[in-house]
């Protein structure tokens, strides 16, 4: 990262605004962010004496926001282009315009580079230093900005000053009358809210004088002995241990309270990381309450009377543009016009009257050069013996117009794949990361490898079809990914996506965070004991950050808001699982996914749906599916499907297994076991594929009851029992036979 901005220098100039800083004060800022991590209040206090000496430039401001509600801004149309354009504009706004903001209140440089107060500004949020005495502002132009360009998106922008010894050690305690756990709640949303002390404060009238600060610092910071001493009384420790988590390497009990412990508790959330949360809780109040942490926050309303027209686009707004685009004529809401005038911008099309109905707004300049489209070109040409730029054709492919150019690219056809992915635990690594540079760095990384893994999957996986990019990139944005892709494809390239991210993930971070080794508890965790070459390069690494996603088949007329809202509780699910793994020190991602042949499959839920026709509850010995998987167990889901169909096996005796199974719901599993060994035994040679990619891959450890097998992690009494039979069977059909 040799562009890496001096944050010496950065917090010096910050600190001095408007003059410049002395070489005194940058060193004194190096000093204080390379201290060792776990001084002690001697320590501490020595530092706190240096910094006496600049007393007036001891506090700067971190302005951290972004979008809200951000799905039903993007998905509020279901039409590809508008879909397209809501989220490349929200991107430009959160990006772009977040740096464009700061150039101007503080000239560096090229303009169009990244300014350097900005620490990261994607994924929908930003993150910046400022000038104490122009934090707020900087925060209220930020959300202007949003309004301005998108006229309904909503968005959120916060602002508070800080010590420079807590950019180093967190937020220190100011009122130590008070007991820290006080200003505590158990809601990870608000559990810092009591720390903000005078920093809520948004006019310098409100605030304390900075000497007045200076002094309280000095005389009555919370520290480890404090904390040590407060962990001992009951009624403070649980609210103590939810906030002073430990690390999930730390190698202590949870219930551990012994000295070392319970330092590891402390100093794991004494960092820069610490005022982070801080600023995320100020984010959320101010998004739920819209008068707290500045000017009155206030929601777009466009009131629709009854003889207006409505817009052919969201139904919910007046139409107040008519415009021919192609060969439609259309009557829009400006801020429908907007999105569809940004998506077909990004596409390269003509924007048709648009360009002049929505004067004197116009399409952004540059937006189109920070487009996914023209990214996923520059990576094709860094990567021209990628599968896809090997296309003779793939230079002069162009967008998908709607979902049906991507649809028309599956096989079988008509069918679109969503996957929605996140990475586990991120927001709790980022928040014990000890200094500026490291959150810089990560989110750096976050970024690229996300970027990187979705480019790499969709290059190895897909051509492009009919001279259109078989694909649409919604969102990749931090961790996190929403992209729509063909049927068929959608679950190699999920595989692939999960497997680049948390290999090169824990690699690039290397010594940023603490590598987390996976113990011999993730063979018990694995269900799956075939010899599939990519299921064991999975399940042999010890990823330091997991991925997990949600994978979603329909066909390509199904409404758009339905499909997202399922993809996006197959993801829950998928952390769960994630979640439950890592108490056992296996940090890996999982895949939830579900084939929709229907609209009329789920009417309510997912978990609905399969307690209903899996049987997926707890009070029943068995349920009629394995999902989630491990991404090693979904590797070697889709080599037993490969195997079957190599093998040429009859769907009819596939099917007919289901029906046993799905038959006699209230009886045990030996009846369908007993009929599964018949089959399979009257089926020759496919006997022996069966045998080895169901029964010996799934089924143990014995006693072997194929096609059963027990389930992992049961704490109630008794014994259930899972098969990933239907599971099987609902992927067969978009799982093309060769990889």
């Amino acid at each position: 990262m040799s562009d890496t901005p001096d944050y010496n220098r950065v917090i010096a100039e910050c600190l001095a605004h408007p003059q410049p800083p002395s070489d005194d004060l940058i060193a004194l800022v190096k000093r204080v962010l390379t201290a060792e991590d776990e001084p002690s209040r001697e320590q501490l206090q020595a530092l706190n004496r240096q910094l006496n000496a600049h007393s007036n430039h001891r506090r700067l401001a971190l302005v951290y926001g972004g979008a809200t509600k951000i799905k039903g801004y993007v998905f509020e149309a279901s039409k590809l282009p508008e879909i397209r354009g809501a989220s490349a504009l929200l991107d430009w706004v959160g990006e772009q315009q977040v740096h464009q903001i700061w150039h101007k209140a503080f000239p560096k440089g090229d303009p169009s580079k990244p300014h350097p107060y900005v620490i990261y500004a994607s994924g929908g949020s930003f993150l910046a230093f400022a000038p104490c005495d122009l934090g707020q502002k900087l925060a209220t132009q930020v959300e202007c900005a949003y309004a301005e360009h998108t006229l309904t998106a909503n968005s959120v922008a916060v602002a508070a000053c800080f010590d420079l010894l807590e950019l180093r050690y967190g937020r220190l305690f100011r009122d130590q009358a008070t007991p820290p756990n006080k200003r505590l709640r158990t809601d990870e949303a608000t559990e810092a809210e009591g720390r903000l002390c005078s920093d809520e404060a948004t006019d310098a009238e409100e605030r304390p004088s900075l000497d007045k600060a200076t002094e309280q610092l000095t005389d009555s910071f919370y520290w480890v002995e404090d904390f040590i001493r407060d962990c001992q009384d009951a009624n403070k420790w649980a609210e103590l241990e939810q906030y002073y988590y430990l690390p999930d390497d730390s190698g202590f009990a949870a219930n551990d309270k012994s000295e070392a412990a319970l330092k590891r508790r402390f100093f794991n959330r004494k960092t820069f990381g610490e005022l982070v949360t801080v600023l995320a809780t100020m984010f959320h109040r101010r998004r739920d309450e819209r008068t707290r942490h500045g000017k009155p926050r206030y929601l777009p309303h466009y009131e629709l009377i009854p003889w207006a027209e409505k817009c052919h686009s969201s139904d919910v707004r007046p139409a107040v543009i008519k415009a021919r685009i192609g060969n439609d004529d259309r009557q829009l809401s400006e801020a429908s016009a907007r999105k569809l005038a940004v998506g077909r911008t990004v596409k390269g099309a003509d924007i048709g009257d648009l360009a002049k109905a929505l004067k004197p707004w116009q399409v952004p300049t540059d937006l189109k050069s920070n487009s996914w489209e023209t990214r996923w070109r520059e990576f094709l040409s860094k990567n021209q013996q990628s599968n896809y730029a090997r296309h003779p054709n793939y230079a002069d492919a162009e967008p998908a117009s709607d979902l049906g150019d991507i649809a028309a690219a599956s096989s079988p056809s008509r069918y679109i794949g969503l996957i929605y992915a996140d990475g586990n635990n991120i927001g709790r690594l980022m928040a014990t990361l000890t200094t500026p540079q490291r959150y810089y760095e990560v989110s750096q990384v976050l970024s690229e490898v996300a970027r990187e893994a979705v480019f790499t999957a969709l290059a190895e996986h897909l051509t492009p079809v009919k001279n259109v990019h078989p694909f649409e990139i919604l969102a990749i944005g931090g961790d996190d990914l929403f992209i729509i892709v063909p049927g068929d494809k959608a679950f190699d390239i999920a595989l692939t996506i999960a497997q680049y991210f948390e290999r090169e993930l824990t690699i690039r971070l290397g010594s940023l965070i603490p590598r987390k080794i996976t113990n011999n508890s993730q063979k018990e965790l694995i269900r799956y004991h075939g010899d599939d070459p990519v299921a064991q390069a999975i399940r042999t690494f010890s990823p330091a950050v997991g991925l997990s996603a949600g994978v979603l088949i329909a066909q390509e007329n199904t409404p758009f808001f339905f499909l997202r809202d399922l993809v996006e509780n197959l993801l829950k699910n998928a952390k769960k699982l994630a979640k439950r793994n890592a108490t056992c020190h296996f940090f890996g991602g999982a895949i939830d996914f579900m084939v929709l042949k229907s609209i009329g499959m789920v009417s309510d839920s997912v978990d609905a749906f399969r307690a209903e026709a899996l049987q997926d509850t707890e009070k029943n010995q068995r349920r009629l599916t394995a999902r989630p998987y491990t991404w090693a167990e979904f590797a070697g889901l889709l080599a037993s499907i490969r195997a079957l169909k190599q093998a040429n096996a009859p769907r009819s005796q596939l099917y007919r297994i289901q029906r046993v199974l799905l038959r006699n719901r209230t009886a045990g599993i030996f009846d369908s076991a007993m009929e599964y060994l018949y089959t399979r035994s009257r089926l020759g040679d496919l006997s022996q594929v069966l045998s080895k990619h169901i029964d010996q891959a799934w089924c143990i450890p014995s006693p072997m009851i194929p096609p059963w097998s027990r389930q992992i992690g049961i704490t109630s009494k008794g014994q259930r029992y899972e098969t990933i039979w239907p599971d099987l069977l609902e992927a067969y059909e978009f799982v093309p036979a060769k990889q």
